[in-house]
């Protein structure tokens, strides 16, 4: 096999396990792992930089307490993203000394473990059932399964915002960006780069969902997980809009034109710095006002409301998300492997 078609070749594969075998279980899947590392590193450094965890209500530190926490947070983040970038590296570099057909096994592997559309529709459609049949208790216990927000006060339509902005937020962090990495490291790098650049970023998103939250616990810790997750899916979030937009063009029953104008027009309407640019142009794209007031941990926050359509959702839309999310999805494969097989 070429070297030109082993890179074609890398991202269809990797769909197509994601399709064929969703996840691994929980007891064997890297990601865990991550996550357990992740669990005794925070302990560890906290221990050594004598920054106890506190109560997420507490008042942040401030001064040299602060600092402690930060040094403490980036090491950690370090020992969780560095072992399992290196792991993946020399994978990748072990199996494309074998031929271009091993490095390209390797590379799909690696994407297959970091991206899971199959998983996201799967968790989807269990909130997606029950709001069909109106059994709400059931859609917001399915729903706390993929979000952090408190959802025992919502409503059918706020279930099912909620669950679109998820599949949303999940198709540039947990897909499109997976893509973009593995493309970008296998076009500068090979092999290696292209299993070591997703599996960064997984590790990234990882810990930011651990420790990236705004509270008393995390404010000064999770300082260095939140800005690697936001660095590293600065591109991708961006190219989530055409992606997005382009999915709408060839999918009936969505807007293109809304998709690219409302993306556009609020792509910087969130706190955090990418997460406007897929949530925005899925409002437009199915006619919906995303976004608004949540509730975490018993603390109110004023997100911004996206898109100008309607507020109130329903199970209809859900299934129109997720369509949107496999076109987008299938687009942005194909894209990133013929630019695999030209590089």
């Amino acid at each position: 096999m070429t070297a030109d078609l082993a890179g074609l070749l890398v991202l269809p594969l990797a769909l197509l396990l994601d399709r064929l075998l969703s996840e691994p279980p929980e007891r064997i899947h890297p990601v865990v792992w991550m996550g357990g590392l992740a669990v005794c590193a925070e302990r560890f450094l906290r221990f050594c930089f004598a920054c106890p965890a506190r109560l997420p209500q507490e008042a942040p530190a401030a001064g040299p307490a602060a600092r402690r926490e930060r040094t403490a947070g980036m090491l950690a983040g370090l020992a969780v993203a560095c072992p399992w970038t290196l792991g993946a590296w020399m994978l990748g570099s072990f199996a494309g000394g074998l031929g271009a057909s091993a490095g390209m096994l390797a590379a799909s592997l690696c994407a297959w473990l970091c991206m899971a559309p199959e998983s996201l529709t799967r968790h989807a459609l269990r909130v997606q059932e029950p709001l069909r049949r109106g059994d709400l208790a059931g859609a917001r216990q399915a729903l706390s399964a993929i979000v952090g927000r408190e959802t025992a006060s919502l409503d059918e339509a706020g279930i099912a915002r909620a669950c679109i902005e998820s599949v949303a937020e999940n198709l540039a962090d947990g897909v499109l960006a997976t893509l973009f990495w593995s493309m970008a490291g296998w076009i500068a790098l090979g092999a290696p780069g292209a299993c070591a650049m997703p599996v960064l970023h997984r590790a990234a998103n990882t810990l930011d969902a651990m420790w990236g939250k705004k509270n008393g616990r995390y404010r000064h810790f999770g300082t260095f997980a939140a800005r690697l997750d936001d660095a590293l899916g600065f591109v991708p979030a961006r190219l989530s809009l055409p992606a997005i937009a382009t999915a709408a063009l060839l999918l009936p029953g969505t807007c293109a034109g809304r998709a690219l104008d409302e993306g556009w027009t609020f792509r910087h309407a969130h706190e955090s710095p990418n997460s406007a640019w897929s949530e925005a142009p899925f409002a437009g794209a199915l006619a919906l006002r995303l976004g608004g007031p949540a509730v975490y941990q018993g603390v109110p926050v004023s997100h911004p409301w996206l898109g100008w359509g309607r507020p109130h959702a329903s199970w209809r839309d859900v299934a129109f998300s997720l369509r949107l999310m496999w076109t987008a999805t299938v687009l942005a494969m194909i894209a990133s492997a013929i630019a695999m097989g030209l590089g």
